[in-house]
């Protein structure tokens, strides 16, 4: 079984122009929808079961932008199934406005099954807040969700990383009875977004990955400054054996300069 892991899209319609700080970014930066057909452009979709997109699914969560996405990415992908997750980009009653026609703003958390495989997506995700966020309530779903599934490999997706040593920004804040349950559970992989950088490590005794954007990404010089270049990768997963292995592939080689951000800076200007 293969599938594509997709992340940190980024997606407006229409981006605004900013003289300085993070907004200027976007200024000269190619389209994630560019992006996303110059990636799907190199996989045979015939061969791809099902793909995964972990969050930030647009930049700042206007319910026409997710509508817009929902409609390029179905016609982009054909038949081919997607699950989602959201991110701290995404606003969720623009999001559950856009992409299903309802009034909602609950966590997005969802469980698939394709052929012998579950996919549970969770939402540790709050509008605005980079750092994401995990409920009591988001804590006992996913246990139940895990203690279902004890009897079938199953994957994870969510947006932001649980290792706090993966990158500079804050993993999500968690106890130790998140890393029992899912050290006990049947997960065979864990997929997360966030921090635009592909990685591929351990997470409680599992095997846990985080993919490239297709939008940006941001390199931590110190003192509160990023610098941003342009980025578009994915991964080509294969489930196998009960076993994932993971290529992470670039869809573009122009890394290009889109700015460089002082966040201190930007703080007290604000």
């Amino acid at each position: 079984m293969k599938f594509l892991h997709l992340s940190d899209i980024h997606f407006l319609r229409e981006y605004p122009k900013a003289e300085k700080g993070y907004n200027a970014i976007f200024n000269d930066m190619t389209s994630p929808l560019i992006q996303l057909k110059k990636a799907l452009i190199m996989v045979d979709l015939s061969k791809i079961d099902f793909v995964i997109i972990t969050g930030d699914l647009v930049e700042s969560g206007m319910y026409e932008d997710y509508f817009s996405l929902k409609c390029e990415l179905e016609k982009l992908l054909g038949n081919v199934p997607y699950i989602l997750t959201l991110g701290n980009h995404d606003n969720k009653a623009a999001f559950y406005k856009g992409w299903f026609n309802k009034e909602c703003n609950e966590p997005y958390n969802t469980v698939n099954e394709i052929d012998n495989l579950r996919i549970i997506s969770f939402d540790n995700s709050v509008y605005k807040n980079s750092d994401g966020f995990i409920s009591n309530e988001q804590y006992k779903w996913l246990e139940n969700q895990l203690k279902d599934s004890s009897k079938k490999d199953t994957i994870l997706i969510l947006h932001h990383h649980l290792i706090k040593d993966q990158f500079t920004t804050p993993s999500v804040d968690i106890d130790d009875n998140f890393e029992k349950i899912i050290r006990e559970s049947s997960l065979v992989g864990i997929f997360v977004g966030h921090t635009h950088h592909p990685f591929n490590g351990s997470f409680a005794d599992k095997p846990y990955f985080s993919t490239g954007s297709l939008s940006f990404i941001g390199h931590d010089e110190g003192n509160g400054i990023v610098r941003f270049e342009e980025n578009a990768q994915f991964s080509i997963c294969t489930y196998e054996d009960g076993k994932i292995s993971v290529e992470v592939i670039s869809a573009s080689n122009d890394n290009k300069l889109l700015g460089i951000v002082n966040f201190k800076e930007d703080e007290l200007s604000s």
